[in-house]
């Protein structure tokens, strides 16, 4: 009977998260390079500091799979997660050193932000003294910018979009009353697009000479083309957690390391040309064919502990390393003879500081508050494109938990994340040289439930 149930439950959780997932919007990358921390609507609440350690609302799944063994019976929770990004950028003298100095026209962007909603799921089963089984269905990485075709950057980016969906099993084992041990699975599916102006004017002058591009009617930005690759693909990583209780309240802490999880996304080049500018393809160039794109998702150590003072009042924290040198360059690969597209990253390996306080105010709600600051893996201005225009991030934090029930806790929580100002000077292979500052903010907004089943 208990186990038709749990398959039953495990049924309508996935069919309901998977229709989610699939025809939601892009997700918008705000914590460090494009990881999205947004894995529970509790956690927003205390910056997620603690995560690691487990809140008891399922997204133990996510952080650290030791911790379901401190959740009794069976839960369903699921949150949902609004990301409002902004991204304004000024220019500041833009041009193509190519050229000699040739500003670059258009507008400044506008704001490349993309407003995103990300869901999430778990199911945890406690099968007896020792063993809890989990699922869930979640996001861990994503990004999505998206500019003018016709703005200042338009020859480094137009829209950026990296979607992914992880199902992630786990299992939490009790070695002894207060060690717990814990493993996931994390089958992630990465989709991506990518799209930049092609400045074929430019093309033209460098390959048949400026007196034949003229008579083409072909001159630097006045003939651009786009090109727009897609792609997507599967890969498989793991975690690997244990927490422990070191006091008679349950205070513990807890540890995880999250493995990388690779993939090679295969699919479509596809180049819009003007028709001016079609003799560029007679030999292949700029002509639609096959691409493969390299994405690795970078491994992680986190750190954390929940202490109880008393019934009222804790204290949460967290550590976090991540190792984002992982991600050395951009490369995109054509079955053509079109050369590689590369833009190099250079990403730096960073750290996420998290402290958070919670305060139960009633019997039946809980507030809570956190600060975090999450560093950013781009290295400099050089290396700062408008695909990914992140910088160091400050959070402030804030959330309420009411117990509806015995059986229902519902969770409302936001964040304001401060991003610092983001200098960028990139040069592409076209000599165009991107020059200006991107002035950044997010809002998060979580709300959630966790269900006892019993």
């Amino acid at each position: 009977m208990v186990r038709s149930r749990i398959t039953s439950i495990l049924s309508r959780a996935c069919g309901s998260a998977l229709a989610l997932f699939f025809f939601l919007q892009p997700q918008s990358s705000h914590a460090a390079g494009f990881a999205i921390l947004e894995q529970s609507a509790e956690g927003i609440g205390y910056a997620y500091a603690g995560a690691v350690a487990g809140y008891g609302d399922g997204s133990e799944i996510a952080f650290n799979p030791a911790a379901m063994s401190y959740i009794d019976g069976t839960l369903l929770s699921h949150s949902s997660h609004l990301i409002i990004p902004s991204s304004e950028f000024t220019d500041a003298g833009s041009s193509n050193v190519a050229l000699g100095g040739i500003p670059t026209g258009g507008g400044d962007g506008p704001d490349g932000g993309e407003t995103a909603y990300v869901p999430s799921i778990y199911v945890v089963h406690e099968l007896n003294d020792t063993t809890h089984l989990g699922f869930g269905i979640h996001a861990p990485f994503g990004l999505a910018t998206e500019y003018d075709s016709t703005w200042v950057g338009r020859y480094h980016a137009i829209k950026s979009e990296l979607t992914t969906l992880q199902l992630t099993p786990a299992v939490s084992y009790k070695i002894c009353d207060n060690i717990s041990i814990g493993a996931s699975l994390n089958i992630a599916y990465m989709d991506a697009e990518l799209s930049n102006a092609i400045d074929l004017g430019t093309v033209a002058f460098s390959q048949l000479g400026p007196a034949t591009a003229t008579a083409l009617g072909l001159a630097p930005q006045m003939s651009d083309g786009i090109g727009s690759v897609t792609g997507d693909d599967w890969g498989i990583g793991f975690t690997l957690g244990a927490t422990y209780a070191y006091d008679e309240m349950n205070s513990r802490v807890g540890l995880a390391w999250r493995s990388r999880t690779t993939g090679n996304l295969e699919g479509d080049a596809d180049f819009t040309v003007p028709s001016a500018a079609l003799p560029l393809t007679s030999t292949g160039l700029f002509t639609d064919t096959a691409a493969l794109a390299h994405v690795s998702l970078p491994e992680s150590v986190t750190g954390g502990f929940v202490h109880h003072f008393d019934e009222r009042w804790s204290l949460l924290g967290e550590l976090q390393w991540t190792r984002w040198t992982r991600f050395e360059d951009l490369r995109i690969q054509y079955a053509s003879v079109q050369p590689d597209t590369v833009v190099d990253e250079g990403w730096n390996n960073v750290w996420r500081y998290s402290l958070a306080a919670a305060y139960q105010a009633t019997d039946e709600v809980q507030l809570s508050a956190g600060f975090t600051f999450d560093e950013e893996p781009i290295a400099d201005a050089a290396h700062r494109t408008p695909r990914i225009p992140g910088n160091d991030r400050k959070w402030m934090a804030f959330g309420i938990n009411w117990d509806v029930s015995e059986d229902l806790t519902l969770k409302a929580t936001y964040a304001h994340l401060f991003i610092s100002d983001s200098q960028s000077n990139v040069t592409n292979s076209t000599g165009n040289n991107l020059v200006g500052t991107f002035d950044g903010s997010v809002n998060l907004v979580g709300i959630g439930f966790d269900y006892d089943l019993g």
